[in-house]
């Protein structure tokens, strides 16, 4: 049974978060960003674009008039930057070390960067930079060429992982 999903953020959704990262490319493309830029971007009609960016507009994130262009605020630019920055650490990682395919990776770094806290975010990073250094290499191809013998998702038999890692329980310490 899955357990609660936990969010870090409290004041942003996960939607709220694509429309600043959305954003924040966009500016960097352009110089600026306009509903109808947004809405290509991520797929949806410009009124979804306008709701989102009351929202956006209210938690002091973007400055946006009516048939004018949207602008991330300060607080807006440090937010958008830390979601595409967990974005793309993921997206890597996903990619160059666990070798997912480019497509699925980036669906999967899409749902995984509002979630994973940022002390898990800074490891993955120490974990990344690990395996740039040219000493190890040699590891990470090993890694990569490395296969489960259960390979196929239908038949795995994910109780066997379960029960080769201990989890401690609330109020325990890892090293017992």
């Amino acid at each position: 049974m899955a357990g609660p999903r936990i969010r870090l953020t409290k004041d942003l959704s996960p939607s709220l978060e694509h429309y600043l990262r959305a954003i924040y490319d966009i500016e960097q493309e352009k110089g600026h960003a306009r509903v109808t830029d947004i809405a290509e971007r991520l797929g949806v009609a410009k009124p979804a674009v306008s709701v989102a960016l009351r929202s956006l507009r209210a938690s002091g994130l973007v400055d946006h008039r009516a048939y004018e262009s949207v602008r991330l605020t300060g607080a807006g630019t440090t937010r958008a930057k830390g979601v595409s920055g967990k974005f793309a650490i993921l997206a890597h990682f996903l990619t160059e070390v666990l070798g997912v395919d480019d497509k699925q990776a980036i669906v999967d770094a899409c749902l995984m960067e509002h979630y994973v806290s940022p002390t898990t975010m800074g490891r993955l990073l120490d974990l990344l930079r690990f395996f740039e250094r040219e000493d190890k290499q040699d590891i990470l191809e090993a890694f990569r060429a490395y296969r489960r013998s259960c390979e196929s998702d239908d038949t795995c038999p994910t109780c066997s992982f379960h029960c080769d890692i201990v989890v401690p329980g609330p109020g325990a310490h890892a090293g017992n």
